[in-house]
C-alpha cells in the first residue's frame, strides 16, 4: 500500500473511534415516543411529507415537532404519546430520536444528490420503512456496501467522491 492510503487509513480510524456510534444492523434502540411508520404512510403520508429537506439538503431532517401538531392536535390528542409530543412542542424542544444512521463525520453523503439527482428510493438504504412499526436498522451503510451500490449504478468510487480530505 503506498503511504497516503496508509495515513488515511489511519486517521479515518482515529476519526472513527472519537465518534458516537451507529446502532448494528438489525438494533431496534428504544425511542423516547412511539411512532409507527406503517400506520402514518396508511394515511398515504409520502416520506418527503415528513422528512422535507431529503430533495434539497446534504440531511433529511426529522419533521419538527410543528408539522406532527397540525394533526395530532385532535388525532389521537389524549394519547400519553401525543401528550408527551404536545410537552415537546409546546416547550418548543425537539424530541430525541436515537438515531440508527450515523456516518463518521469525514464522510460527506448528501441526501439530494442520491434521492434527488440519482432518485434512489429510500428503501435502498433504510430498508422497507413503510412496513414497519418500530424501526430498526435495516441495511449497513459502510464503505463497502456503499461502495458495491456505486459499482452497481457505475457511480464515481473515487475516494474524493465521498471523503472529505483537509490538508494539514
Amino acid at each position: 500500500m503506498n503511504r497516503l492510503v496508509l495515513m488515511m487509513a489511519a486517521v479515518v480510524a482515529f476519526v472513527a473511534a472519537q465518534q458516537e456510534p451507529s446502532p448494528a444492523v438489525g438494533a431496534a434502540p428504544r425511542q423516547p415516543l412511539p411512532f409507527s411508520h406503517r400506520a402514518h404512510i396508511a394515511l398515504s403520508l409520502k416520506c418527503v411529507e415528513c422528512h422535507q429537506t431529503v430533495a434539497q439538503s446534504h440531511a433529511a431532517g426529522m419533521p419538527p415537532e410543528s408539522l406532527c401538531m397540525n394533526c395530532h392536535v385532535s388525532v389521537k390528542a389524549d394519547s400519553r404519546a401525543i401528550v408527551a409530543l404536545a410537552a415537546f412542542f409546546k416547550k418548543k424542544e425537539p424530541v430525541p430520536w436515537v438515531r440508527l444512521y450515523r456516518l463518521p463525520d469525514f464522510v460527506a453523503f448528501s441526501h439530494k444528490r442520491h434521492y434527488g439527482k440519482a432518485q434512489i428510493a429510500c428503501s435502498a438504504c433504510h430498508g422497507e420503512v413503510k412496513a414497519q412499526d418500530v424501526l430498526a436498522k435495516e441495511k449497513p451503510i459502510g464503505m463497502q456496501s456503499c461502495m458495491v451500490c456505486h459499482d452497481k449504478r457505475k457511480a464515481n468510487n473515487n475516494c474524493d467522491a465521498c471523503h472529505v480530505i483537509h490538508p494539514a
